[in-house]
């Protein structure tokens, strides 16, 4: 007989569950005073909806990422009432899809202008599917600089990846060189939507 060390599946590892935790960590990042473990429920609570459980373990399309997402952001700002700490203005919760129809035009410049608006500073973040060598993959813009694309990841993701290394939108392979490939469709620009009305103090 001969013996080997059992080595644990890892948390993460048999699962597909990126895109509900890119969801999770987009909106914290807006609002860190959610709690993460209720919104996990949330977006778990709200994914269920459609029926489609094995997306959990197989990975999530971005139909599966705009319905989540949308009854996400409906339940928080049903729930919640949301406002600026400093001055008392309320704001709501509001995505948008840039490239959710194939006839809109794009070219690398255009997508990449779409990503800048992520600045998490001015209460915006961006939902971004790519392919790596490892696969596809859901995760995080916070911010775009010189440097490149900054990360928020549940994964093992550089926290920066640089522009020289992504394509858009590439019939080929992800490779050494051009390691990462973003989906344009696969783009969702989440922000603070501010209502002009302020809370009773």
């Amino acid at each position: 007989m001969s013996l080997q060390r059992i080595k644990p599946a890892k948390q993460g590892e048999l699962d597909g569950a990126c895109g509900f935790y890119a969801i999770v960590n987009a909106i914290h990042a807006l609002e860190p005073s959610l709690d993460k473990p209720e919104l996990f429920s949330q977006v778990l609570a709200a994914f269920l909806r459609d029926g489609d459980y094995m997306s959990y373990f197989n990975g999530t399309r971005r139909g599966t990422i705009k319905n989540t997402l949308s009854r996400v952001r409906d339940y928080l700002n049903s729930h919640f009432d949301m406002y600026h700490e400093k001055t008392q203005e309320l704001y709501e919760f509001e995505f948008s899809i840039p490239y959710w129809l194939n006839d809109t035009s794009r070219n690398r410049k255009q997508v990449l202008e779409q990503i800048a608006q992520a600045d998490n500073a001015k209460n915006c973040v961006c939902i971004v599917g790519y392919d790596h060598q490892m696969g596809g993959h859901w995760s995080v813009v916070k911010k775009v600089s010189d440097k490149g694309l900054h990360m928020l990841d549940s994964d093992n993701e550089k926290s920066i990846i640089p522009l020289y290394e992504l394509t858009i939108d590439s019939s080929r392979n992800p490779g050494p060189s051009k390691p990462y490939n973003f989906t344009s469709e696969d783009i969702f620009v989440i922000r603070k939507k501010w209502l002009g009305e302020f809370t009773a103090l």
